[in-house]
């Protein structure tokens, strides 16, 4: 939040008094400062987050299905909108940002 703030041009203030409680406040300018540019994978809602966590992994639509207890016409939907949004061609190329990314693992079932 903080980095947030900061790219606005606000700041956090803090006053804490004990057994009082404690106000935090978030302080930004009236004027309207340029957006922020989002990293690639900001543009992913938590959706596609979920539908994107076994492609890096190597999963197949079916699987990643199964595990998420999704139709794999949505996943195929979401990995669609994972590629639109970061702009890219294949699942390699939108795995790329995502790799050193600290992603739960989507585990494989056993026939």
């Amino acid at each position: 939040m903080t980095e947030r703030l900061t790219a606005l041009g606000g700041h956090w203030e803090v006053d804490a008094v004990p057994s009082w409680g404690t106000t935090v406040t978030a302080a930004l300018p009236l004027g309207v400062a340029e957006p922020p540019e989002l990293r690639p994978l900001d543009r992913l809602n938590p959706a596609n987050w979920k539908s994107c966590r076994g492609s890096p992994r190597g999963l197949r639509n079916r699987q990643i299905a199964e595990h998420l207890q999704l139709s794999e016409h949505m996943v195929k939907f979401h990995v669609r909108n994972i590629l639109d949004k970061l702009d890219v061609s294949s699942r390699g190329e939108a795995a790329a940002p995502a790799r050193d990314l600290p992603l739960e693992p989507v585990a494989h079932r056993s026939a």
